[in-house]
């Protein structure tokens, strides 16, 4: 776990609380006396409810069918946070259909060009029905994300882990609902906190190799196209690490055999599931740098999409454990 309910009840013992009762002295129409991060909870908190009643009233394509339970998992845990620091919660507000933006107003991190989604009808037509479509509920999803990042700079430490990767699900959630987001480029980590991904990409970097080598046909195929975006990371992490990149080394042990497809399938799922929780790491010191942040959710989102391909678990929390 990196960060969540015991380092956030750990906030809750600064000076000047009365620790004798549960509630210590939060007032709840006071966000002065809140614990540290309350209100970026509870706006997450109300921000993952609307998404969900939105998706609730559209038809969802079959890959979308998961991002039901991964919001109700969010909400549930965000709820425990926010009660741990003695505050009740605040009702929560119905969204109107009408704030679903139209496509020419769902902007991004950085402008589309060729439309949203892959390409399946399901997902890249534009809405023709009477009522919204899962792929509106995407747009609003990416269109907020430059402000949910601009937030969630202002967090301490103690909770940035945990609301980046809420971040990178909902860039991650806006894909799978067919708008897909256009990044900008790369503009964190650097420095010594890139290292810390690098240490993770490295290895998945040759471990993909590898497992391509010894595959074929479309098992290989895949490999081959999570290989070319690892490595195309790496490089970029590269640059910018700077001189604190040290060398990579020549090699890597990795498990053996690796002679039929589950193995292999099992070593390249592991080895880019490393990637996002290295990600959490290093944003962890990243308070106040919103560019750097919305790279460290770029890089959570892409790893979990990875992942994914590779067989890995849809996560509420993509990179850590349940907060």
């Amino acid at each position: 776990m990196l960060g969540g309910s015991a380092a956030f009840l750990s906030a809750c013992d600064s000076p000047g609380r009365d620790d004798s009762s549960p509630t210590g002295r939060v007032v709840p129409d006071d966000p002065t006396t809140w614990p540290d991060d309350t209100e970026l909870l509870v706006a997450a908190r109300q921000r993952i409810h609307a998404h969900l009643s939105m998706l609730r009233a559209t038809r969802v394509p079959g890959r979308a069918k998961a991002l039901d339970g991964r919001w109700e998992t969010q909400i549930a845990r965000i709820e425990q946070l926010i009660t741990l620091g003695g505050l009740a919660l605040p009702p929560l507000e119905e969204p109107s259909l009408t704030d679903l933006p139209a496509d020419d107003e769902a902007g991004t991190t950085a402008p589309r060009q060729d439309g949203d989604g892959d390409g399946d009808s399901d997902e890249a037509a534009a809405t023709t029905s009477a009522g919204p479509e899962a792929i509106d509920v995407g747009r609003l999803l990416r269109a907020q994300l430059p402000s949910v990042v601009a937030e969630i700079a202002t967090s301490t430490p103690t909770n940035l882990a945990m609301l980046v990767s809420l971040a990178a699900e909902q860039a991650d959630s806006a894909h799978l609902l067919g708008a897909r987001v256009d990044w900008a480029p790369l503009t964190g980590p650097s420095g010594v906190h890139a290292v810390r991904v690098l240490q993770a990409t490295r290895p998945a970097v040759f471990g993909l190799e590898v497992v391509a080598a010894r595959a074929t046909g479309e098992e290989r195929e895949t490999y081959l196209g999570v290989l070319d975006q690892v490595r195309a990371l790496t490089r970029q992490l590269t640059t910018l690490a700077g001189e604190a990149a040290p060398a990579p080394p020549l090699g890597y042990d990795l498990p053996e055999p690796l002679e039929d497809a589950d193995q292999r399938k099992r070593l390249a799922s592991s080895l880019v599931a490393d990637i996002a929780p290295a990600t959490l790491q290093a944003a962890e010191r990243l308070v106040g740098r919103a560019d750097q942040l919305m790279a460290a959710v770029r890089v959570v989102a892409e790893a979990t999409r990875w992942s994914r391909e590779l067989g890995g678990p849809s996560e509420p929390f993509p990179g850590m454990t349940l907060p």
